[in-house]
């Protein structure tokens, strides 16, 4: 169904009461729906722009804990489900020696972690991890302790899509697969 202004005002309406019950510790909060309904909000941008990604990235390691939170926060205002500035939010805010928001934050990163990890394991198309972009398949990866650079392949087809991201474990040194459901940014295509 295509997308028209009433049904962006309904996604929008949904993810700003999911940003409201989030922000006030609501404990019943469905992160999974909560990160579909940012995917379907025109007022939400899951990830960032890599400007903003690669500036508070660059201000954590520098240890210039007000500027990461800056635009760590600017970047939480625009799409409160974007993990990375989540963790970065917790990390400053520790340093910072304030433990309440420092909590708060860790505590809304683990949420939307979770919400993917109870999608599956990843070791399977049946068992993909449902993904609502790439950024949270690299993250998926560095919680899984895969760092390094993956190769992909993307899988398209019916009734599912699916990235496959190939790394090796740093712990084992063997070649890892790891599947991602993409349907909710890359629909199914025929073969």
């Amino acid at each position: 169904m295509p997308l028209t202004a009433a049904t962006t005002d309904e996604s929008d309406t949904s993810y700003r009461e999911f940003v409201r019950r989030a922000t006030v510790g609501d404990p019943s909060v469905d992160f999974r729906a909560f990160r579909l309904a940012c995917l379907k909000a025109g007022s939400c941008d899951p990830r960032g722009e890599s400007k903003d990604l690669v500036s508070m990235r660059r201000s954590i390691q520098a240890k210039e804990y007000g500027n990461a939170l800056k635009t760590a926060e600017a970047m939480i205002g625009r799409g409160f489900v974007n993990i990375e500035a989540h963790m970065i939010c917790s990390q400053a805010y520790e340093a910072k020696n304030n433990s309440e928001k420092a909590k708060f934050h860790h505590d809304i990163a683990m949420s939307l972690i979770r919400s993917i990890l109870a999608t599956g394991d990843g070791k399977t198309k049946e068992t993909a991890f449902e993904v609502i972009g790439t950024f949270e398949e690299y993250l998926i990866l560095r919680v899984l302790g895969l760092a390094g650079f993956p190769s992909q392949s993307v899988i398209p087809g019916k009734p599912h899509s699916y990235d496959l991201l190939e790394v090796s474990d740093p712990r084992t040194g063997q070649k890892v697969s790891v599947f991602f459901n993409i349907d909710l940014f890359f629909p199914p295509r025929g073969l």
